[in-house]
């Protein structure tokens, strides 16, 4: 049996899996400043009736890594950087970086090297002002060459307790991501190694020994002891779950289909082309900074079950905020999901405390509309003749939800146009376009039953809302195939090879062409999955590869190759 676990913004949900059968699942809430509190109730509840022993796997989708970058409550970081001669990076981090002299050029010779006393003598000054003992390194083309970066770091460890490294985290050409990707790994660490301690005494206080994983942004999940060292890629799980959850769920076709997870406070909007979910390009924005983190391309709108209702200079306004449960839950303020009970969409709590706070916005309106404050605010819902009655509940019901769709219909919207105005590379793709247009909705979450149908009428577009919808997050996470990525950097002329995410450079390769590259990049995954305790029988996916022919005297004699793979995401397999 598999436990997926899901930390949500609004709820934490549960699922046992046996085979392919959903055999228990839960929906409590999120317990924000007690996170283990929600994920304590989720996990009684669904282990009621349910033999510990047979558990073989957890995995856990969280959102403790976002809600600290989001709400910028991360911790001090020293951020050293190595840039060489070209552009100004002062303003492009989160930080001002400590500059150290030195260059490696992009071929990964070192041009300059970095003096490791000088950074011994530069550390001890900085850290003294800032009092930290978080640190992060990043060199211009160290994934070309990571041996400076590493000689850094070995350096700062008589200083500091945790440090990233930006070459370790990611073998792209990108040094502005892969810093930002360093700064926010080491920014987290102490907020998540807590974290982490806490969840695993909650497992083993229920006699829950199965190995422990936790989902990454890229879709796939990692031993949790592994992920330690990498925390920044465990943000954004919660759209990473949402796709694994709807492919588990089987509800995606060929067709383009626009996914949906309606939540307590987003929706969560995903396009998918011919059954495979779209990818960010090059990584994944934490907050305004672009980073190296890959992630699935998913675009959050404020509207939820429990987006706030309210009534600001005249008009109704719906989200983005979320202040607390709905009307109908005992909460202060109305909410969309109190729209959908009073219009017999949901069923809940108690419909009369709904009635009640929608009454109380009608009364508003009515008055505003008198005094003439409001002018044409419920639209087409009635006509002018109706506007001298009085505005009943089921009219101000109406306009939340059709606020609510319409929010949701700008976002995709701007995904779709976004995705159409992508760059091409491909002379194929410029020959045959596959311009998106959504053929069909498959809508999951809380509050999918509820307002699904209505988004489908609202878009005309056919609408699938699967059996479990409400818990698809946590089955996405206890169904994640486990995934790791490297990136083999081969320079023929200078017989150099670099794997940085390991730290490996070789100066004896006899590597001459991409396929050659390609079958070493494959065994070197398959031997670090191996180490990690992996399932080595996983597919291999060639995520890039870039070849580059080096032109000296007119003659193309060598190349520069450079190979990225990872084991496939996915899930295990589907349920019923």
């Amino acid at each position: 049996m598999l436990l997926g676990l899901d930390v949500g913004g609004t709820f934490t949900d549960a699922v046992i899996i046996d085979g392919h059968r959903v055999v228990a699942s839960a929906k409590k809430r999120t317990t924000k400043n007690n996170l283990m509190q929600g994920i304590g109730e989720a996990l009684d509840a669904v282990l009621d009736s349910c033999d510990t022993s047979n558990i073989e796997q957890v995995t856990l989708s969280t959102t403790v890594v976002t809600n600290t970058i989001v709400e910028e409550k991360e911790q001090v970081v020293d951020l050293y950087v190595v840039t060489g001669p070209g552009r100004n990076v002062d303003d492009i981090f989160p930080v001002t970086p400590i500059y150290l002299q030195g260059y490696t050029d992009h071929r990964g010779i070192v041009v300059e090297r970095t003096s490791t006393d000088a950074v011994r003598d530069i550390a001890k000054m900085v850290q003294s002002r800032s009092g930290t003992d978080l640190a992060a390194v990043s060199a211009k083309f160290g994934v070309r060459n990571p041996q400076e970066e590493l000689s850094i770091t070995e350096v700062l460890q008589e200083t500091y307790h945790t440090i990233s490294n930006g070459s370790l985290l990611s073998g792209s050409l990108n040094f502005p991501r892969r810093t930002i990707s360093a700064y926010f790994n080491s920014a987290v660490t102490p907020v998540f190694t807590i974290f982490k301690q806490h969840v695993e005494d909650a497992l083993r206080g229920r006699n829950i020994v199965a190995p422990l994983h936790i989902l990454k942004a890229d879709g796939g999940s990692l031993p949790m002891e592994h992920m330690v060292s990498r925390p920044v890629e465990t943000a954004f799980t919660g759209p990473a779950a949402t796709v694994l959850g709807l492919s588990a769920l089987g509800a995606i076709g060929d067709e383009h289909t626009v996914a949906l997870d309606i939540g307590g406070t987003t929706t969560d909007i995903s396009l998918w082309k011919h059954g495979k979910p779209l990818m960010t390009k090059n990584g994944v924005s934490i907050r305004e900074y672009p980073s190296a983190v890959r992630s699935f391309a998913v675009t959050s709108v404020g509207i939820g079950g429990e987006s706030v209702v309210r009534i600001v200079d005249g008009n109704l306004t719906v989200g983005p905020e979320r202040i607390g449960p709905s009307a109908a839950l005992g909460g202060n303020e109305p909410t969309l999901g109190d729209a959908l009970i009073v219009l017999g969409h949901a069923s809940y709590g108690k419909a009369e405390l709904a009635t009640q706070s929608l009454q109380h916005l009608a009364d508003v309106l009515q008055a505003k509309w008198k005094e003439d404050e409001c002018g044409d605010i419920l639209g087409d819902h009635n006509s002018e003749n109706q506007y001298a009655s009085n505005i009943s509940v089921l009219d101000v019901a109406q306009l939340i939800v059709d606020k609510a769709l319409e929010t949701i219909r700008r976002g995709i919207d701007e995904v779709v146009q976004a995705e159409n105005k992508r760059p091409v590379y491909v002379v194929a793709d410029i020959v045959n376009p596959d311009i998106f247009v959504p053929a069909q909705l498959v809508v999951v979450g809380g509050t999918a039953p509820s307002l699904g149908p209505s988004i489908g009428e609202y878009l005309n577009l056919p609408v699938t809302i699967p059996e479990n919808a409400a818990v698809a997050n946590a089955i996405g996470a206890a169904l994640a195939l486990s995934t790791i990525e490297l990136t083999v950097h081969v320079d023929t002329k200078r017989r150099l090879l670099v794997i940085p995410e390991l730290g490996i450079k070789q100066q004896t390769c006899t590597l001459k062409r991409a396929e050659q590259v390609i079958d070493l990049a494959k065994e070197a995954l398959i031997e670090e999955a191996l180490r990690l305790g992996l399932d080595k029988t996983q597919e291999v996916e060639v995520i890039s590869i870039e070849d580059f022919p080096v032109v000296e005297g007119w003659q193309s004699m060598e190349r520069l190759i450079t190979v990225k793979v990872q084991l496939e995401a996915g899930v295990k397999h589907y349920v019923e």
